[in-house]
């Protein structure tokens, strides 16, 4: 089989799952905040967030139509991991845990050796120092046995991997109920490892679609179709499950229910094969997916700091703020990746 590397429509999904990302830890204070308050808000908040819930599964997709398709040495697949992924990865724990540190007032902020080290570890246990670096965690657990899964997948008819896939939706849908703490580390390690091979769906389901060639024309007609469908039912489902359990429900958020799964397919298949000939665009994308991994670790300190400054939601009307504070995310984010690139060894931590 092909490999998928440097294909512009991998590009193009690498760009939106990266602004996808972004879209929803700024629009998440929103839903959370506003629920119960101001419904109007709210209901903005809640179809932003539902449009954009595509975006992590959509970075497991991508690692399967590029990883999966490929033969790799293993000595060689793990040592690009480690030097891309792993070394970059330890680099931004630690300006994290320097950074949530600072972040607190000064009587909050401990000062000796000793109570700098507890505190770290308890951060580490609760949140694994920051929230959004569970994906991670688990890229990297899943990276282990990527080449293997490769092989077993290149040997399958796709009959015998729809077959799997089908498998992996119910039993996804059977597990969805199930509270999976992705963020800590105190306890829990066996629903974590649980939710580590769910979301190895994604990667299968990535492989399977990159492989797949559609005849009919209109196909994309119909993708774009089934993925706003699929926002505008994650949307009304939100607000009747919260309205049912009389607070906030947010299960339907989820990336295991039919519906995610359905709008993740939906924009894989429109964007695939598609050519972008505008050289503004194609610089913008190109530009969002080669910074893409280190606008993912960078971006909540971003938003932490412009937090800080009252550079929130809360600024202004949110039609006008989420925009503004995702492109404000993203410009800085890129802009603080192609610094630390150009810094001596910058580069070699940059993401």
């Amino acid at each position: 089989m092909p490999t998928k590397n440097n294909i512009q429509w991998l590009d193009s999904l690498r760009s939106f799952a990266t602004i996808g990302v972004i879209i929803i830890h700024v629009s998440s204070p929103l839903v959370n905040m506003s629920y119960g308050k101001n419904m109007d808000f709210w209901w903005i908040g809640n179809v932003v967030d539902s449009i954009t819930r595509y975006s992590v599964p959509l970075f497991l997709m991508l690692s399967g139509a590029t990883l999966l398709n490929k033969e790799y040495g293993i000595i060689e697949f793990y040592r690009k991991r480690v030097s891309r992924v792993l070394v970059p990865f330890l680099f931004w724990m630690l300006a994290y845990w320097v950074f949530r540190w600072a972040m607190l007032s000064f009587k909050q902020q401990p000062r000796s050796f000793e109570a700098i080290l507890q505190w770290g570890i308890e951060l580490f246990l609760k949140e694994g120092i920051s929230k959004h670096l569970w994906y991670i965690y688990m890229i990297l657990f899943i990276y282990l046995y990527v080449p293997f899964l490769g092989k077993i997948l290149r040997k399958l008819s796709n009959s015998h991997i729809l077959l799997m896939l089908l498998g992996w939706v119910i039993f996804s849908f059977i597990c969805k109920s199930m509270s999976i703490n992705q963020y800590g580390w105190s306890n829990g390690f066996g629903d974590k490892l649980l939710g580590y091979f769910l979301h190895t769906g994604y990667l299968v389901f990535g492989f399977y679609l990159s492989n797949l060639n559609f005849k009919p024309n209109n196909v994309k007609v119909y993708s774009v179709i089934t993925f706003f469908l699929c926002a505008i039912t994650t949307a009304i489902l939100t607000y009747i499950s919260s309205q049912n359990a009389h607070k906030l429900d947010l299960s339907y958020y989820g990336y295991f229910t039919p519906i995610a799964i359905l709008q993740c397919s939906a924009i894989f298949l429109c964007v695939k094969d598609i050519t972008v000939r505008n050289k503004f665009v194609l610089w913008l994308q190109n530009t969002i997916s080669n910074y893409s991994y280190g606008i993912y670790l960078v971006h909540i300190m971003v938003i932490g700091i412009f937090f800080r400054y009252g550079i929130f939601w809360t600024m202004t009307h949110p039609l006008i703020s989420l925009p503004l504070v995702s492109i404000l995310t993203l410009i800085t984010s890129c802009g603080i990746i192609f610094v630390l690139r150009k810094i001596p060894f910058g580069k070699y931590v940059a993401g």
